[in-house]
């Protein structure tokens, strides 16, 4: 997934596990998060991540995640005046 690509996960397993689920969970948009992951580890990396995340550790907040999506969003729309 290009767009969590640049995301700063605290290193370079979380953010390889980012970009998996990421595109997972995109596959397969309906499905529950055990339905996306393919298998029990998978899904178990999956909760460590969100654990990660909740409790804010190395780093990897919700803002961390989304800032490549947004910049990503929010440069074709510099391109055009208001």
């Amino acid at each position: 997934m290009d767009e969590f690509g640049g995301a700063q996960a605290g290193d370079a397993r979380l953010t390889r596990r980012l970009i998996k689920l990421a595109d997972r969970l995109a596959g397969a948009p309906s499905a529950s998060i055990p339905g996306a992951c393919n298998g029990r580890a998978e899904t178990q990396g999956a909760y460590r991540l969100f654990d990660q995340a909740r409790a804010d550790k190395r780093g990897l907040s919700w803002e961390a995640v989304l800032a490549p999506h947004m910049a990503r969003t929010e440069a074709p729309m510099a391109e055009h005046p208001v």
